[in-house]
């Protein structure tokens, strides 16, 4: 379901619902990484609620996460040589906003000059991450919220929509209905837009 060529996004409405596909991947793979920064898959995984073996968990911070993403670059290259990184989430793109936007905004006169900044700043850290996936064979998954914006009347759109649109391979949302999560294709290299694949929600049994 994901792509090897590119970044992956999964959009999401329901945290719940992107919660259980992040799950149900990072449990099916081996020598998972996993940038919690929601903090949720993190306290699920401590509560015994989520199963997901072989995942390592990152919780970055505005001072820690630039060292996380060198350690984790390295280790995906070394990897590479002993057990094969099989995966890497990033979760979520709105956190990560969250997580910076205090900084630059106290350093930059207006919310725009900040909000671009750290734009710059998510562009290169994802490329960076997808450039050592693309290389290695490993699939890099972003997660981004989707929100009502104001655009010629009321829509849904993740944050970072132009950076997401621009540099992803593949795009999919998540839902949940009744029992199950259903991911509906919006683009992908191989698999045709508007195919909807559904997941018995098992994974937080």
């Amino acid at each position: 379901m994901l792509s090897k060529k590119g970044l992956n996004t999964l959009l999401f409405s329901d945290p719940y619902a992107k919660l259980c596909c992040t799950s149900m991947l990072a449990g099916q793979g081996n020598n998972v990484v996993y940038f919690d920064l929601d903090t949720t898959f993190s306290a699920y995984l401590k509560a015994g609620i989520v199963k997901a073996q072989g995942v390592d968990v990152y919780l970055p911070s505005e001072g820690r996460f630039i060292g996380m993403l060198k350690d984790v670059l390295a280790k995906m290259e070394e990897d590479e040589k002993k057990k094969k990184c099989s995966l890497v989430i990033f979760d979520s793109i709105n956190s990560f906003y969250t997580m910076y936007y205090g900084s630059y905004y106290r350093s930059h006169s207006s919310e725009r000059g900040a909000g671009g900044n750290i734009n710059h700043l998510l562009s290169v850290l994802l490329m960076l991450l997808v450039r050592q996936g693309v290389s290695l064979g490993v699939p890099v998954l972003a997660t981004s919220m989707l929100r009502f914006r104001k655009e010629g009347g009321w829509k849904q759109s993740p944050a970072s929509r132009r950076l997401l649109q621009k540099k992803s391979a593949s795009r999919l949302q998540v839902n949940r209905v009744e029992n199950e999560i259903i991911v509906q294709v919006l683009e992908h290299e191989k698999i045709p837009e508007g195919t909807s694949l559904s997941f018995e929600i098992t994974a937080l049994r």
